[in-house]
């Protein structure tokens, strides 16, 4: 499938950048490219097939992330053994880019993936044409998403 050869690697890339786990963004991509076959096979074909997959990537992004949260809700309310705590602390602690994983968090999904892909290289009109929106839209939509990025990083002394 060419869609696959021409968007698999961008769109990994960008899975890894919404998950920061390189297993699941592997599911995500793959969760992605199965829905299209499965349009393919009931006779639809997205207008644009790049912003089709990165849309739904997002989606499936968001959906997992939700799913996350309810299992750790779960989690909390067991008690957990001492060196499962102390395993968490460990990991948490050598997480580099906690600080800009937490900032990316307090977005919504649209800003989020805008931010995302405007990182990976995409163009104003694609990151547009991916989100439903029109390049203004966008363009605001990515200011002001930067712009709580930078107010959040600076409250949490990462950067000036």
């Amino acid at each position: 499938m060419a869609a696959y050869d021409e968007n698999q690697r961008r769109l990994t890339s960008f899975a890894y950048a919404l998950t920061r786990d390189a297993d699941a963004a592997d599911d995500l991509v793959q969760e992605t490219f199965l829905r299209l076959v499965k349009e393919h096979a009931a006779g639809r074909q997205p207008e644009n097939v790049t912003a089709w997959l990165y849309r739904v990537c997002s989606n499936l992004a968001t959906s997992r992330g939700r799913r996350g949260v309810v299992a750790r809700r779960y989690l909390e309310r067991r008690p957990a053994d001492e060196t499962e705590v102390a395993a968490e602390v460990t990991i948490l602690r050598h997480e580099s880019s906690e600080a800009l994983v937490a900032a990316l968090a307090i977005l919504t999904d649209d800003a989020r993936t805008a931010v995302v892909m405007a990182a990976q290289g995409f163009s104003g009109r694609e990151i547009a044409e991916a989100l439903g929106r029109t390049e203004t839209s966008t363009r605001t939509l990515m200011f002001r998403a930067r712009e709580r990025l930078r107010t959040f990083l600076v409250a949490e002394g990462v950067t000036r």
